[in-house]
């Protein structure tokens, strides 16, 4: 439940949000800052679902509402709730609620795990136990100090003289409240403990990197250390998807990607992620975006481009 205090909070970073908006011109959908790591959003309609890699990030929902599949899992936040993804994750999303009058705003933050290790090492805090395979993408409400940290990063772009300086110690702050509120071990988990813990978070990486290679479940999990069953186990606990599933939603994204640069063949791209029949390219293709790869990508090129699902 919101209190009077957090309300007054999300009712300040809204006026700031949207003065800032201003300044930028009426079109503006994903507005970078001063702080290469801090993005403002705003929709001024409900947008179809949009498919994409939801990279480490906090993004905080000032006005509106925002629905969001991460596997087979459906996550619905409003005003005054952050979505938090501590490792890269295949996903869906879509504002749902959305006006000119009253436009979808949110504040993203891209978080780099090594940063937040690094911090939570520096500080030593000592982080709540909690479960050994935390989920990668939550949705939490954020209470009065974190709220207090994004008025004080919009505050803080009105000086540009301070924001090199004065931007580092509140990314820093801002670091201290996700891992220390409930939910974070989403954001620390690789921070602290030993292979078990960062096993997930190398098999995601392996994948990424290796995203167009044959993916063979017993070699990956020797190269994270675990038994191929122990790894497929924790492995769908935390992303809500096996290996496989998550090798071929980046394989399709990355495909996606390399069609909206146009004049390439739907037939190369399929053999370049690592794809050997193009005519199961094409149907996967189909069934994750809705329509064929070519097709697909001339309705894309169309449309705005959004920074993030």
């Amino acid at each position: 439940m919101t209190n009077d205090s957090e309300l007054h909070a999300l009712d300040r970073l809204r006026g700031l949000v949207e003065k800032a908006m201003r300044g930028a011109g009426a079109g503006s959908l994903d507005l970078a800052t001063d702080l290469p790591w801090l993005w403002l959003v705003r929709r001024p309609a409900p947008t179809p679902a949009g498919r994409g890699i939801l990279s480490p990030s906090v993004c905080l929902l000032v006005q509106g509402e925002k629905e969001m599949l991460v596997g087979q899992q459906v996550l619905r936040y409003g005003p005054g709730c952050y979505v938090q993804a501590g490792m890269a994750m295949p996903v869906s999303g879509q504002v749902t609620r959305a006006s000119e009058a009253a436009p979808y705003y949110g504040i993203r933050v891209d978080v780099d795990p090594k940063e937040v290790a690094a911090f939570v090492l520096e500080m030593r805090l000592q982080l709540a136990g909690g479960d050994a395979d935390p989920p990668v993408v939550t949705v939490e409400r954020a209470d009065e100090a974190m709220l207090d940290v994004f008025v004080r990063f919009l505050r803080l772009l009105e000086r540009p003289r301070d924001v090199p300086v004065l931007g580092r110690l509140l990314k820093q702050e801002l670091i201290y409240h996700l891992v220390t509120a409930p939910g974070g071990a989403t954001m620390s988990r690789g921070a602290v403990g030993g292979q078990r813990e960062r096993a997930v978070g190398d098999a995601i990486h392996w994948i990424r990197t290796h995203y167009n290679e044959p993916l063979s479940i017993d070699a990956l999990a020797r190269t994270v250390h675990m038994s191929p069953s122990v790894l497929h186990r924790r492995f769908k606990a935390a992303t809500v998807m096996s290996p496989l599933q998550y090798q071929k939603q980046v394989r399709l994204l990355e495909a996606r990607k390399m069609l909206m640069s146009g004049d390439v063949e739907a037939a190369s791209v399929a053999y370049e992620v690592g794809y050997e029949s193009p005519s199961q390219f094409s149907r996967e293709y189909r069934r994750l975006f809705g329509a064929p790869p070519l097709k697909d990508a001339e309705q894309l090129r169309r449309q705005p481009v959004a920074a993030q699902p």
